[in-house]
């Protein structure tokens, strides 16, 4: 088995390690909450910490979801190579602009412009509803960013830009733009369409909407040649369980009781 398997496998490993912490669902530690909750900028080290923590509470249930969506990455890696190969010669002028307006929606520009749209909309109007989706968002993707950016430096996955096989993974740290696994563009696409669902109070066409346009980024970032299947379906994951754990979090600090201090809603 060549080196770089062998360092894909170990990378693997240490990747279903890592998710442990971040394929969440939080329900202990909801559970567990004490009745005066932080304000909004006091939630974020309170949810931080209990998103690191959370494993620790998991169900059955969780487990079984978790153990799930690894076993669907894992499957998909040795079968990158073969998946790619549709995208790698879909290089048509329709094919290229599609990558490129994908490439566009599922950036931080775009999408950190998605949350300040919502936040300026909702304080300037007195709309709660557009304020609680704005700061609730903002949490999400700086946490999915957070993530995201950790895994990336951690495992340093080649691009199929690069003409490297899918078992280029150069290990912790080394520098160089080794940054494919995974997605930041989908995970943060799919911590926005979550939300935008969720805040919809689950309205079936929103999720519809929400998360083809989230799918399309997914597909532009294989089209654009730099991620394989598995980086955006575990971009997909990550981004769509933060997004529901801030969210549920958030809900459950906004119907408690809060404390006198309030720096935002």
């Amino acid at each position: 088995m060549s080196k770089k398997r062998n360092l894909s496998y170990r990378s693997f490993i240490f990747l279903g390690i890592f998710l442990t912490f971040v394929c969440i669902t939080g329900k202990a530690q909801e559970d567990s909450l004490s009745a005066k909750q932080p304000n909004y900028l006091g939630s974020y080290l309170r949810n931080g910490v209990a998103l690191i923590k959370s494993p620790g509470g998991w169900s059955k249930e969780d487990w079984f979801q978790f153990g799930g969506s690894m076993a669907i990455v894992g499957a998909l890696i040795p079968m990158d190579n073969v998946l790619n190969i549709p995208f790698e010669n879909w290089n048509s002028g329709g094919a290229d602009k599609f990558g490129e307006v994908g490439d566009a929606i599922g950036g931080p520009k775009v999408q950190i412009s998605i949350t300040g749209l919502a936040l300026g909309a909702g304080f300037i109007s007195g709309n709660k509803k557009l304020q609680h989706f704005g700061l609730d968002n903002l949490q999400a993707q700086l946490f999915t960013g957070g993530i995201t950016f950790l895994v990336k430096e951690l495992f340093q996955r080649a691009r199929p830009e690069t003409g490297l096989d899918n078992y280029a993974w150069n290990g912790p740290f080394k520098g160089g733009g080794n940054y494919s696994f995974f997605s930041g563009h989908t995970s943060l696409a799919f911590s926005t369409a979550t939300m935008v669902f969720l805040h919809s109070d689950r309205k079936w066409w929103v999720g519809l909407l929400s998360y083809s346009i989230a799918t399309g980024v997914a597909v532009s970032r294989m089209q654009q040649q730099k991620h394989w299947s598995s980086d955006v379906v575990a971009g997909a994951i990550v981004g769509t369980v933060v997004s529901g754990f801030v969210y549920r979090m958030q809900e459950k600090r906004r119907t408690t009781k809060r404390s006198d201090l309030k720096i935002l809603p």
